[in-house]
């Protein structure tokens, strides 16, 4: 492969402690941005390698997608609530390093909006079908994500 090695490093959201005043594990994130022909959004996403999906939207990401047309239905399996249906929309997504703007583009993605309003997240998902397209590394204070070669954009 031709081109640099490129790192985008991420650190670690806080979530705070529990009822009882223990430490809850710190959470990895990543920044995304999603593009349709409606427009784009970006934004900090949690890396979940349990989500077998793409990307699971918050609202902002849900606005992006009035009026375009799913792909198909399909029911997405929570492991609370059992079986979500879910319309499946494809998007362009990209890596986003914060402070350049640099981008690496990831190709179209499967975005998974539930049907119903109650399992709408405040959070954003990344899954493994996104995530098996790029390298990085977890180090439970950092996440890294490496490219070879020379695709990352600059915005």
């Amino acid at each position: 492969m031709s081109g640099k090695l490129k790192s985008f490093k991420y650190k670690y959201y806080e979530d705070g402690y529990d009822e009882d005043g223990e430490k809850i594990p710190n959470i990895p994130i990543l920044y995304i941005r999603v593009e349709t022909s409606r427009g784009r959004a970006t934004g900090p996403a949690i890396i979940d390698t349990g989500f077998d999906g793409g990307i699971y939207p918050n609202i902002p990401i849900i606005r992006i997608f009035r009026d375009l047309k799913p792909i198909k239905i399909k029911r997405l399996e929570n492991p609370l609530y059992g079986p979500i249906p879910c319309e499946i929309y494809r998007a362009k997504t990209s890596i986003v390093k914060i402070k350049s703007k640099k981008l690496i583009d990831i190709g179209y993605v499967n975005v998974y909006i539930p049907t119903e309003p109650d399992f709408i997240s405040d959070e954003v998902l990344v899954g493994r079908e996104m995530l098996n397209k790029i390298k990085f590394c977890l180090d439970g204070s950092w996440v890294e994500i490496v490219e070879i070669g020379s695709s990352s954009i600059d915005r």
